[in-house]
């Protein structure tokens, strides 16, 4: 049983190490302004995930398994040389974990930072090209005098 969780350990703090690989990587493609390649690191970062949290399930049901409640309870039964294998590599999920989530949000405010960059910039373009005067020819060549609101439907009876 020692054996199948510290398995499951050595896979979590592997997988919580590439995530952070991962988000470095999708930090250095927002900032290069690849939209593309982000998508597809994004989608890897997504199955990732989902991986650890069933790598995380699995580990509890086998601490259940063995009726116990905490990693914590299982390292109060182990030898000082076992138990330091076991927290070495608890240490290790957590720290990762914690890297993750700070890169995660340096990603997510860029990638919030770069759509309102493109928002303005949108709108700018947006302002360029609309006519300055609201009353102008259409493209069939005739002159339209249009209405100071928006409306859906324009109608005589």
């Amino acid at each position: 049983m020692q054996d199948i969780i510290l398995g499951s350990l050595i896979r979590q703090a592997k997988g919580t190490e590439l995530l952070c690989l991962l988000l470095r990587e999708e930090y250095a493609l927002l900032r290069e302004g690849q939209p593309d390649k982000v998508a597809g690191i994004e989608m890897g970062i997504q199955e990732l995930i989902r991986q650890l949290v069933r790598e995380r399930e699995f580990l509890v049901s086998r601490l259940q398994l063995a009726e116990l409640d905490k990693l914590g309870v299982l390292l109060d039964t182990l030898g000082p040389g076992d138990r330091r294998v076991f927290e070495t590599w608890r240490a290790k999920i957590i720290t990762h974990e914690q890297d993750s989530g700070r890169q995660a949000t340096i990603n997510a405010d860029l990638a919030m930072a770069l759509w309102k960059q493109s928002g303005v910039l949108l709108s700018h373009f947006r302002n360029q090209v609309a006519p300055r005067e609201r009353n102008t020819y259409t493209a069939k060549g005739t002159w339209q005098d249009r209405t100071a609101t928006a409306t859906l439907v324009r109608g005589r009876m």
